[in-house]
């Protein structure tokens, strides 16, 4: 999981190195066809019948929001610091509690409950005007990146009921392939020919997302989510030294403590879980 923290820090200094000359549709573009590309090769080798989808409007819906999070995602990069950036990220699985009770159902405890508040309000400390203030950060750059995340939440819960049905390269695939498509209109429209750098800092781009994605699944293969979770926050370490050293970012007091509350809430809430599915739901105290 540390590998996939530093891959997943390049990806976004990359992406924030690639946004000040390209537009971010395009980046997004040319990254998901190299994707395709990459995943058909491996995915020639296996059985035909990975290249039927079980569940097309669902890969659909899916691909709406992994177009919208690429876009809008690597849009935020480029005017938000990396460390801000990735600490508004972590606040996904809060919004996943809350789509799980208004969608799915599901009975949140009181302690998961306060939990999930604490963790708002470290995103509230951070969206703050006043906070957003001493980064140069504009508002509605911050409200996007807070959108994002409400999007990946949403991403996270389609591709849980797609991996019940569909193969993971199915749905990496098609997924990738439409983002390609959807992209490529406005790229086609407003195409900016990138320098020989910038061709390999693209290529660089997919291939260590391909390679943070690996890294992601073989840490939570080899051990327990509740063990690996935690080392997930050390990304926001990671990015803020990138941002330091690379685009003369300094974190703001706000946002340490906005990404201190939001990692504490998120951490306690992966632990509960984790616990909880270990324990028969009759044997949990009525405030768990």
């Amino acid at each position: 999981m540390l590998a996939t923290a530093v891959l997943v820090t390049i990806m976004g200094a990359l992406v924030k190195y690639l946004g000040q000359s390209l537009p971010a549709h395009e980046i997004v573009a040319v990254r998901a066809v190299i994707l395709v590309a990459a995943i058909l090769a491996f995915m020639l080798h296996q059985p035909r019948c990975v290249f039927r989808p079980r569940r097309p409007w669902l890969l659909a819906g899916r691909t709406a929001t992994l177009a919208i999070v690429n876009v809008l995602g690597f849009w935020v990069l480029t005017v938000l610091p990396l460390a801000y950036v990735t600490a508004i990220s972590f606040s996904k699985p809060l919004f996943i509690t809350l789509l799980a009770v208004l969608f799915l159902g599901e009975v949140v405890r009181l302690r998961r409950a306060l939990a999930t508040l604490i963790g708002f309000l470290g995103v509230l400390i951070m969206v703050n005007p006043a906070a957003l203030g001493p980064i140069g950060a504009p508002p509605l750059a911050a409200l996007a990146a807070l959108a994002v995340a409400a999007v990946m939440a949403v991403g996270v819960i389609q591709v849980k009921k797609l991996a019940e049905s569909d193969h993971p390269n199915t749905i990496i695939l098609y997924t990738n392939l439409g983002v390609a498509l959807v992209t490529a209109v406005p790229s086609a429209l407003f195409w900016v020919s990138p320098d020989g750098a910038q061709w390999a800092f693209l290529v660089m781009l997919a291939l260590v997302g391909l390679a943070a994605q690996t890294s992601f699944i073989r840490a939570y293969r080899a051990a327990e989510a509740s063990f690996v979770a935690p080392f997930e926050y050390v990304r926001i370490l990671t990015a803020a030294l990138a941002g330091y050293l690379f685009f003369d970012e300094v974190p703001h007091l706000a946002t340490a403590i906005g990404a201190a509350l939001i990692a504490a809430s998120t951490l306690y809430i992966a632990r509960r879980e984790a616990r909880l599915r270990r324990t028969p739901l009759a044997a949990a105290p009525p405030d768990a």
